[in-house]
């Protein structure tokens, strides 16, 4: 990889090589934001430019960087911006998926517990995931014209929800 350019790929846990994409990491930064109550997009997205910028400096020319390489690079660059509790509510996220990967569900909906964590997680994932987790973001998928296509995501959501239950 050139000093200046993002990677192209990455390599996935089980081998795969698949598109690189900031808007994941810019995400995923995002989600553990809302985690702690900030729901600043814009620095979401700088903390995720901050990552790229970081793999362009690590990754070995002709190597993609592996999804535990990028992870580990999220949480140096919001450590190191001062977003502890940013870097806190992603480093338990990551360790409650590395504990479901393995089998071992540590936030398994606890009997007599009215609400539904694991549920109110995805909904916003899937918000963030389809831009409209956020009133300008429906509003400019709306103005694009894209309300049947939103429709028909959430169709499909619902779908999976369904054949899940």
């Amino acid at each position: 990889m050139s000093p200046d350019a993002a990677p192209s790929h990455i390599t996935k846990r089980d081998g795969r090589t698949v598109p690189f994409t900031k808007l994941r990491i810019s995400n995923a930064i995002f989600r553990a934001a809302v985690a702690v109550s900030e729901r600043d997009r814009d620095e979401a997205d700088r903390m995720a430019d901050l990552v790229v910028r970081e793999l362009q400096r690590v990754s070995p020319s002709g190597e993609y960087p592996s999804v535990e390489e990028i992870q580990d690079i999220v949480e140096k660059v919001l450590i190191e911006n001062g977003k502890y509790r940013i870097a806190k509510a992603y480093i338990l996220y990551r360790a409650d998926r590395t504990q479901k990967r393995q089998g071992r569900d540590a936030h398994e909906v606890r009997r007599g517990d009215p609400i539904p964590w694991k549920k109110i997680w995805s909904v916003l994932n899937w918000a963030v995931d389809h831009q409209v987790h956020t009133l300008p973001g429906l509003n400019a998928r709306l103005r694009r014209g894209e309300f049947g296509a939103l429709v028909r995501e959430s169709e499909d959501e619902y779908q999976l929800d369904i054949l899940r239950a």
